[in-house]
């Protein structure tokens, strides 16, 4: 269930957290995450505001979607539940306004979206029936056929209900990208192998479908 990784969905605190970001987060990560300041820099000048986003939301995303810091990011919010509850984390700014921003896109788009996500990575088997949890951002795709560089080692076909398309401010719009936050549990329905059937599209298939959220760290800075 991924329970070290950050997890806030700010349920009950989103009116109040820009406020608190702003004042104890955004201004000292621009002064001591140097990796943060230079990706905020570089994008900000392509993000806009739309469809519904503000100029923060856009960059956040822009900056997740650009790869800069993809890895150093999503590396942090999966094992960084304890720095984030006790006010370390360096990526907190970053983290609500990609957040936020999901869940903004989310409320104009289709309840329930059908996606693709693959690997290149051969993961633990995960039986049917477990409840699971990314536990980071995880990208994944309207389309199975997008990015097959991606991988075929283990991949997932999902049903997600709070991922969001994210493609209109991505960098590659072809891609087709929905995000999914990490809060998203879902269950496993299903799960396939290439040495039983040829014709499948990874070495491992999980067919996933969302069973809602857990989110440990819920308004836990407000």
């Amino acid at each position: 269930m991924a329970l070290e990784s950050v997890d806030d969905a700010y349920i009950h605190c989103t009116e109040k957290m820009p406020k608190v970001i702003k004042k104890y987060y955004f201004y000292k990560e621009m002064k001591t995450n140097a990796k943060f300041r230079n990706a905020w820099y570089e994008v900000q000048k392509w993000a806009h505001p739309a469809y519904g986003l503000n100029k923060e939301q856009a960059v956040a995303v822009w900056i997740y979607t650009s790869g800069n810091i993809y890895s150093d990011f999503n590396g942090a919010v999966s094992n960084g539940k304890n720095s984030y509850k006790y006010r370390k984390f360096q990526y907190t700014s970053l983290y609500f306004f990609l957040t936020t921003a999901i869940q903004r896109l989310k409320k104009n788009q289709q309840p329930y979206m059908t996606t693709y996500r693959r690997t290149s990575s051969i993961f633990k088997s995960v039986p049917k029936g477990t409840i699971i949890r990314f536990g980071r951002f995880a990208s994944s795709s309207l389309n199975a056929k997008v990015n097959l560089s991606f991988g075929d080692k283990t991949c997932f076909q999902i049903q997600t209900k709070f991922g969001a398309d994210i493609s209109q401010f991505s960098k590659y719009k072809h891609e087709k990208e929905v995000l999914i936050p990490p809060y998203e549990k879902f269950i496993v329905i299903s799960v396939q192998y290439r040495m039983y059937n040829p014709y499948l599209w990874c070495e491992v298939v999980y067919t996933l479908q969302s069973v809602g959220t857990q989110s440990n760290l819920n308004c836990v800075l407000s």
